[in-house]
């Protein structure tokens, strides 16, 4: 585990310890917990679910090369193997299905979130490239406040 991706918690380890509410396998070498820091970049996609799907897998696999390890469309994950000069990391991404957007989270835990980011931008821009501008999201129709009764006004 790198030294820049670990963050180093100062706690009572001795007394969790003793506890026995934390895993002496977590203990570092000077008593701190430490834990791998998991960054995670998003972005949201205006484009269907099977659109934004369809792109993220092609752009995994054909334009970045990619190995894709595990995929479940249902579910909404590609897990893979990111490969930047010649360290390979697992990486995954996930699509949340809201009401009018896709959401889309990259995680690549052991490169800084930038990687992350180049592979949104990269999929933002082959998602416009290939479908277009996004479809519009339909207008609220404006409240109009209460309906007109039907009886007269006091008078």
């Amino acid at each position: 585990m790198s030294a820049l991706r670990r963050l180093l918690v100062p706690t009572a380890a001795t007394i969790a310890l003793v506890a026995g509410a934390v895993p002496l396998a977590l203990v570092g070498p000077r008593g701190w917990i430490e834990r791998e820091a998991h960054a995670k970049s998003g972005m949201e996609s205006a484009y269907t679910y099977d659109q934004t799907w369809n792109t993220a897998l092609r752009l995994v696999r054909v334009d970045l090369g990619f190995k894709i390890i595990e995929k479940d469309e249902k579910a909404g994950y590609i897990l893979f193997e990111y490969l930047d000069k010649g360290t390979v990391s697992s990486a995954s991404l996930e699509l949340l299905r809201g009401q009018a957007t896709v959401r889309v989270v990259c995680q690549i835990p052991k490169f800084p979130s930038y990687h992350e980011a180049v592979v949104l931008d990269r999929l933002s821009r082959k998602l416009k490239e290939e479908h277009g501008a996004p479809p519009e999201k339909p207008k609220p129709i404006p409240d109009a406040g209460p309906p007109p009764s039907d009886a007269e006004p006091p008078g």
